[in-house]
């Protein structure tokens, strides 16, 4: 791997886990003034919406569709045309997404109803009502931001996107703090954190300008609508912004369908999916988003060689990490939940809960980081399509898997059914890969197998700190010593472990 991308990879990883930091914060502050009940079960959802519909028409589909693109005009036609280009987009986006949010207010009780049927006759309905059409202009917010991140990153400039969640993480553990609980400005902690969303949107924009007017990068509308790329950027956009986020499609049906069971298991979810989204974003997300303006620039000089081994090496990459998050996750849910949450109006129950779905999600851990891997691969080479073939696919067998184990195992069935689902896209994505000529190598499988039983090792030494039970009365002090103390001596025995075992990373991105 070069040593810029190195930089550019810790970089992300240094700020995405700032980021996650602060999201724990706003979540222990979330369970503290909500708890696990209906008014947090209402928020959840109606934050949600806007944030699938991110996933799906702005952050997710404008990151794989309009950087290979960009990449691509910048490599072939000069910046210059390239700048034209994003003008054209941020115009077409501005005027779609705005549209969106004008037809998400009016309707807000029918997608309320169709996410979270079980709230129907339920006093959680009208509550998740009124807080997402408080929300929903965070997705034209939103959307204007992840233009912004494409155009940077094409551009190698990665700090400022990396750091934008950390904002949106600030106003939400301030605003409900400084306007519910020390001047109360609201008459419900969940309207507080509705707006923290709003205010945190529009500070994640105006981070972004900086950087931009930096590098002279245009920022006015454009209603030149004849770029010659512009309408294969939009193509691959609307096909992408159901392709570009399978794994938050599962988590959206597991919402409809823990509506349905009983009160919490939405909540119960949420939390558990906000601890096994550290890794990913710290490892997975964040080397996805630096290694696809390199993806992509590879296929652009059609050079098939030098993609296959920026997915491979990429892969490597994340393996060597979400292995022994996953181990750790594991054997450490209970500590994890019991310090992160275990206060207020949330009580051991709820933890126990939680971290029961938790270890179902960490299951796929590993199948995520390299779908994300795969999936950003197909994009650089703008295969948009045959990602959303395969979303479908999965979507289906995620559905059935779903209702097949929620009647067992609860809302853990929903959370084994996302970790299931989501490797057997792996293999649908790596068939579509090898087909088109790209073979994911340059990594001995030998460094796997070491990966693993340096997680083994890692796992076996985390077992007596378990034993010392140290969590049962929530937060402490001691406790949450005791937590770093395991996780800092497991990171030492895994990594310790990987070198006695000749794991060296010879290879090259």
């Amino acid at each position: 791997m070069k040593v810029r991308a190195k930089k550019n990879i810790a970089a992300v990883s240094g700020l995405t886990g700032i980021s996650r930091v602060l999201g724990f914060v706003r979540d222990m502050v979330l369970a503290w003034l909500l708890g696990a009940g209906f008014l947090a079960d209402a928020f959840i959802v109606a934050f949600r919406i806007p944030n699938l519909l991110r996933r799906f028409m702005a952050e997710g589909a404008v990151s794989v569709a309009f950087v290979p693109v960009f990449s691509e005009a910048k490599e072939r036609d000069g910046i210059e045309n390239a700048f034209v280009l994003a003008r054209g987009i941020f115009t077409l986006m501005f005027l779609v997404l705005t549209a969106v949010v004008i037809v998400g207010e009016i309707v807000a009780p029918a997608v309320v109803a169709v996410i979270a049927p079980g709230f129907i006759n339920n006093e959680a309905f009208d509550t998740a009502v009124h807080l997402t059409r408080i929300m929903f202009p965070y997705i034209l917010l939103i959307g204007i931001v992840a233009l912004f991140m494409g155009i940077l990153n094409s551009l190698g400039h990665f700090s400022a996107p990396a750091a934008s969640p950390i904002l949106l993480n600030v106003f939400m553990i301030g605003t409900p703090i400084v306007f519910y609980v020390m001047f109360p400005a609201f008459s419900s902690p969940a309207d507080a954190f509705a707006w923290g969303v709003i205010f945190g949107g529009i500070a994640q924009v105006l981070l972004h300008v900086i950087p931009l007017r930096r590098l002279r990068v245009p920022l006015l509308l454009s209603w030149n609508f004849i770029h010659p790329r512009l309408m294969q950027v939009a193509s691959l956009m609307g096909v992408a912004a159901i392709g570009a986020s399978v794994y938050q499609i599962n988590v959206f049906v597991g919402t409809l369908l823990a509506s349905l069971l009983a009160t919490g298991s939405v909540s119960y979810l949420y939390y558990a999916n906000r601890i096994v989204e550290l890794p990913l974003g710290l490892f997975a997300f964040a080397v996805g988003n630096v290694m696809l303006p390199s993806m992509s620039r590879a296929y652009a000089r059609s050079d098939p060689q030098k993609l296959s081994s920026l997915v491979g090496g990429s892969v490597s990459v994340v393996m060597v990490f979400t292995i022994p998050a996953t181990i750790g996750i594991m054997v450490l849910a209970e500590p994890i939940f019991s310090m992160l949450f275990l206060r207020g109006a949330f009580t051991m129950q709820d933890a126990l809960a939680s971290a029961y779905a938790l270890r179902m999600y960490a299951i796929g851990l590993c199948a995520v980081g390299i779908s994300r891997i795969l999936t950003q691969a197909l994009y650089a080479m703008q295969q948009a399509r045959s990602v959303v073939r395969i979303s479908w696919i999965v979507l289906a067998i995620n559905i059935l898997l779903c209702v097949a184990l929620m009647v067992p195992m609860k809302h853990a069935g929903i959370a084994l059914a996302s970790s299931i689902s989501v490797s057997f896209q792996v293999i649908l994505l790596y068939r579509v890969l090898v087909r088109k000529g790209i073979r994911p190598g340059g990594v001995p499988l030998m460094h796997y197998a070491r990966m693993i039983a340096a997680g083994i090792g890692m796992g076996i030494c985390l077992i007596p700190f378990l034993a010392m039970q140290f969590w049962f009365e929530g937060f402490t002090l001691s406790g949450l010593g005791l937590l770093f103390l395991s996780i800092f001596s497991g990171a030492v025995v895994y990594f310790g472990l990987l070198w006695v075992l000749g794991f060296r990373q010879s290879y090259t991105m």
